[in-house]
């Protein structure tokens, strides 16, 4: 279903979303590419922006997203045909960034994948500070608290060395 067509959400709820593996989503091994889980994660991204009302909001701003980094682990296959659900949240937020889980999960309840983005709003190549954008999205609600591990990824992050010493 169209996100246009679903109701208006809360920013801080979590949008669920009902598909189906398709061949064309498969490698050879006949399981879901990892390649098209992280497409298929971004389609999830776009329709909770459109339910939240941050699509509207960046095209009346002209505002753009980013992604500045990713956490992924993958732990069960989805095979053809089979239907499985994404589940995305706002995880939480810090000065710069907006952080957001999402998990693919298969008809059973089994998680099959798990991904934390680091995100960010951008306008004239430079990062919008995320309490313009909590005040644009009318969000009063306090900021989420993390959980330890999105916190240690943030931390772990934070000392990764760039550009990278290749």
């Amino acid at each position: 279903m169209s996100a246009r067509k679903m109701p208006l959400m809360n920013p801080l709820d979590m949008h669920v979303s009902q598909h189906r593996c398709r061949l064309v989503d498969c490698d050879i091994f006949g399981e879901m590419n990892n390649g098209r889980i992280l497409t298929l994660y971004e389609m999830g991204r776009f329709q909770a922006a459109v339910r939240m009302g941050l699509w509207a909001l960046l095209k009346k701003r002209r505002w753009g997203l980013t992604v500045a980094g990713t956490s992924i682990r993958y732990r069960k296959r989805i095979t053809p045909f089979e239907k499985y659900e994404t589940r995305t949240r706002i995880a939480t937020w810090d000065e710069r960034f907006v952080y957001i889980e999402q998990g693919m999960f298969k008809k059973n309840g089994e998680c099959a994948s798990n991904v934390l983005f680091r995100t960010a709003v951008v306008s004239k190549g430079r990062a919008v500070p995320t309490d313009e954008l909590i005040k644009a999205l009318n969000i009063t609600d306090p900021r989420p608290e993390p959980a330890p591990w999105v916190t240690n990824w943030i931390e772990a992050e934070a000392t990764r060395v760039w550009p990278p010493e290749l």
